[in-house]
C-alpha cells in the first residue's frame, strides 16, 4: 500500500477534518499512537493501520480521532463527540438543556447515520453543488475550503511526525 501515506491520511482524515470543524480552536499539540495488524491481508500497510490520535487546542480542550483500516465489520463511520453542554452519538443527541434532568433519555436526529461503503448515500452531490455554487459566486467554500482543508493536513502531518517520533509533536515545530 505504498503512497497512501498513513492511515489517518487514507481513511481517519474525514473523521479528523469533522472534529475540527465541531471543536473549532486551534491546536497546539498532536500525539499518536499505532499498531499494526498481524493478519496477513493487511501486512502490505507500509505504516500503522490503526491509529489513535490526541489533539490539545490551546484553550485546554482535548480530542480524540482513531483511524482504523485493519478491521472485519461493515462500514461505519461512527460519531461520538461528548462535552459539558451535551453529547453527540451517531444520529442521537442529549443535552440538559434539552431533556433536563433525565440523563437516560437521547433525543433521535431525522437523519440516518451513514452506514455504507457505497457513496450512493453519502452527502456527496450536496457538497459538490455547494462548491460549484460557491465557485460561481467567487467565493470561498463554506465550512470544507482551502483553509479548512490546510488545517486538517497540518494536524495529519503532525500526527505523523508523532508516530515516527514517539512523541508528542507541537504544530509550531511543522512550520520552524
Amino acid at each position: 500500500m505504498a503512497g497512501c501515506g498513513s492511515s489517518l491520511l487514507e481513511a481517519g482524515c474525514h473523521a479528523l477534518d469533522a472534529l475540527l470543524l465541531c471543536l473549532g480552536g486551534e491546536v497546539e499539540e498532536v500525539f499518536s499512537y499505532g499498531t499494526r495488524s498481524a493478519h496477513p491481508t493487511f501486512a502490505a500497510y507500509e505504516y500503522p493501520s490503526t491509529t489513535t490520535t490526541l489533539l490539545k487546542f490551546k484553550d485546554g480542550t482535548v480530542g480524540k480521532c482513531a483511524s482504523v483500516i485493519d478491521c472485519w465489520q461493515p462500514y461505519y463511520f461512527h460519531t461520538h463527540l461528548v462535552g459539558s453542554e451535551g453529547s453527540l452519538l451517531d444520529n442521537r443527541v442529549h443535552s440538559n438543556a434539552l431533556h433536563g434532568d433525565d440523563r437516560h433519555r437521547w433525543k433521535e436526529l431525522p437523519f440516518q447515520p451513514v452506514d455504507s461503503g457505497d457513496v450512493s448515500d453519502h452527502p456527496y452531490q450536496t457538497q459538490f453543488d455547494a462548491f460549484f455554487e460557491a465557485l460561481a459566486r467567487g467565493q470561498a467554500m463554506p465550512l470544507t475550503g482551502l483553509q479548512e482543508a490546510v488545517r486538517t493536513h497540518e494536524v495529519i502531518f503532525a500526527a505523523d511526525r508523532s508516530l515516527q517520533l514517539g512523541r508528542p509533536v507541537k504544530m509550531e515545530e511543522l512550520r520552524a
